[in-house]
């Protein structure tokens, strides 16, 4: 099989000739902590043809973006200038501010970014009224961003043909949204005090990101993973989750099912209090489950999902991050142990960063190749 065939065949559940290992390296990070390919397709040889494993091209539709106005402010007693970064908007000025830390890397506060988060002195969204301008200039992709786009997308479908990889679809998420633009204890103590705020800033990111899904599927695009990180009971209560996240990723997986795609759902710790929930949602596989710091043991996890498939089975920070090379041969045997060899894709979750010991990250490699074939033609769990 290539690699996308086995990809695919992986994460419908299917008859696989092995079992995939399609890991992540983190290329957003510090310098130190990066890996820096020169483009994809450095990264695609690589990964499968120096280091054998398989290998995903990820694809996204930006949103049409403002344009900030942004500057530093020096403040006495503050150990870190500020960074204010402010929209126009038709409804009124947009502003929220930031800390610049040393490794803070933008000269810009973006809408959607982990970097802000703990960083906000005040943040994008407080209050409906500041929902009410949010939306007013966060709108669907259109005119010169759908253009580069869809030649980005040419780009990554011509490279995946070359090397037999499938282009998978992202950029789709929901309760990020309020955790990116409000703060994580804004975001949860607003949800408690007024509920409206987050009913609101929800309904405006799904229609963006439903307009994106309904375009990469026009496209052509048939694998989509949609984030849900910041979905989970870390942030939400079940009831919550079922009113803000429910509703909008039950629409979703309709939409991709009926365009005969395949539904990859991103979720990695928080998720154990959902199981019931995620069991009755029609997605095709759950993404980077944390073994090891999710609180719920892997085997446990397939029990509690029949008919899902699953991405994931080691944990990056813990195995690879601070484990020594028999504890990650420990830890990939004990997730072949939890999930067979169909219907499961071994990767460490969530990324490998590039400052962590190399000999773990072969380590990994070399137990996979040594268990990932089955005994025959896998006609059931391995």
């Amino acid at each position: 099989m290539t690699p996308k065939e086995r990809i695919t065949a992986a994460l419908l559940g299917e008859d696989v000739d092995y079992t995939p290992c399609v890991p992540t390296f983190w290329t957003g990070a510090p310098e130190r902590e990066a890996f820096k390919w020169r483009d994809e397709e450095e990264m695609l040889e690589f990964l499968l043809r120096k280091l054998g494993v398989d290998a995903v091209l990820w694809f996204s539709i930006p949103h049409s973006q403002p344009p900030f106005r942004s500057w530093v402010e020096q403040v006495p007693g503050e150990r870190y200038p500020l960074l204010h970064s402010e929209v126009d908007t038709p409804k009124g000025k947009l502003r929220a501010t930031v800390r610049k830390t040393d490794d803070y890397p933008y000269d810009h506060v973006p809408f959607f970014s982990d970097w802000a988060v703990s960083r906000y002195v005040k943040p994008w969204i407080e209050t409906l009224e500041d929902v009410e301008k949010f939306a007013s200039t966060y709108r669907p992709p259109d005119g010169e961003v759908l253009s580069e786009a869809e030649e980005r997308l040419e780009h990554l479908r011509k490279l995946g043909e070359k090397w037999n990889v499938p282009v998978v679809g992202a950029g789709l998420f929901a309760l990020n949204a309020p955790i990116h633009l409000m703060g994580a204890e804004r975001a949860v103590l607003t949800s408690v005090d007024s509920p409206e705020v987050i009913d609101s800033l929800n309904e405006v990111v799904h229609s963006v990101n439903r307009r994106k899904l309904e375009t990469m599927l026009s496209w052509g695009v048939k694998i989509v993973v949609r984030n849900g990180w910041y979905d989970t009971t870390d942030f939400w209560s079940p009831s919550q989750y079922e009113r803000w996240v429910v509703p909008h990723l039950r629409e979703d997986i309709e939409l991709v099912r009926s365009a005969d795609g395949i539904f990859v759902y991103q979720a990695c710790t928080g998720i154990r209090p959902l199981l019931p929930i995620l069991r009755e949602l029609d997605f095709h596989c759950l993404l980077e489950p944390e073994p090891v710091l999710g609180g719920i043991d892997m085997a446990e996890l397939r029990e509690a999902l029949p008919g899902k498939s699953f991405w994931g089975g080691i944990s990056a920070p813990v195995h690879i991050g601070e484990g020594t090379p028999e504890k990650v041969r420990k830890a990939v045997r004990e997730a072949f142990s939890a999930f067979g060899k169909r219907g499961f894709i071994l990767k460490a979750v969530p990324s490998i960063r590039a400052h962590w010991p190399w000999e773990n990250v072969l380590a990994m490699v070399d137990e996979w190749k040594r268990l990932r074939y089955p005994r025959e033609l896998c006609s059931g769990r391995g």
